[in-house]
């Protein structure tokens, strides 16, 4: 009986113990959570004004609500599979998180973009500036963290990524693999063994595209 009592004295000593460690590791982790938070959303928010002043020289931005009601719109029709390019492409794996109006001297001038589109390893993700007429003005890929070292990290390589300027509202994107892709003719390069993430950032560029369109619907 003795023993018995012993073993359930050592159980109960052992899970407020358990207890206790798991409480202050969590009130820890909040603390730590807390202190690192603001500093790092600060550096996100830096990070995304950078990209959208490359994509979008000369500009300014600002937020809309009517436009982030049309983004929320938009994003649940692509979630939905209901949005294709004009090849009858689906582009359910395509995220527009932010769209914000671009200016020029004070006068509406289109707009800048983060959105992604499914690759090897996860997102990609990218920044976009469109002007008012529909056109690709500037990209740069932002996030390809996920995907093959020296394969499809290199889409973040602007001397791949800079060919999707001058794409338009009007044109389905089609990635090539002989090296003939001229956007012109609505056609990219793939990237070298990371085909996938070339149709990735295809994809999310063409999602943008058609979004950007849909305003003008």
């Amino acid at each position: 009986m003795a023993n018995n009592e012993k073993s359930q004295n050592t159980l109960v000593h052992d899970t407020i113990c358990l207890f206790l460690i798991t409480l202050i590791a969590g009130i820890l982790l909040g603390g730590v959570y807390m202190i690192t938070k603001k500093p790092i959303d600060k550096q996100n928010e830096k990070t995304k004004q950078e990209a959208y002043a490359a994509v979008y020289s000369g500009a300014e931005f600002a937020s809309d609500k009517d436009l982030d009601t049309k983004v929320a719109d938009f994003q649940k029709d692509l979630t939905a599979g209901k949005i294709k390019t004009k090849a009858g492409e689906v582009l359910s794996d395509v995220i527009i998180s932010e769209v914000m109006k671009a200016t020029v001297d004070g006068k509406d001038a289109g707009y800048v973009i983060t959105c992604s589109g499914k690759g090897y390893g996860g997102n990609v993700q990218l920044a976009l500036g469109i002007d008012d007429k529909g056109t690709v003005k500037g990209i740069k890929v932002t996030d390809c963290s996920n995907e093959t070292p020296g394969l499809g990290q290199n889409s973040a390589n602007e001397s791949w990524n800079q060919q999707y300027v001058g794409a338009n509202s009007s044109q389905d994107i089609n990635v090539v693999k002989d090296g003939s892709g001229k956007i012109k003719d609505g056609t990219v390069n793939a990237i070298t063994s990371a085909t996938i993430t070339s149709k990735a950032v295809t994809r999310a560029v063409d999602g943008a595209l058609l979004f950007v369109s849909s305003l003008a619907e």
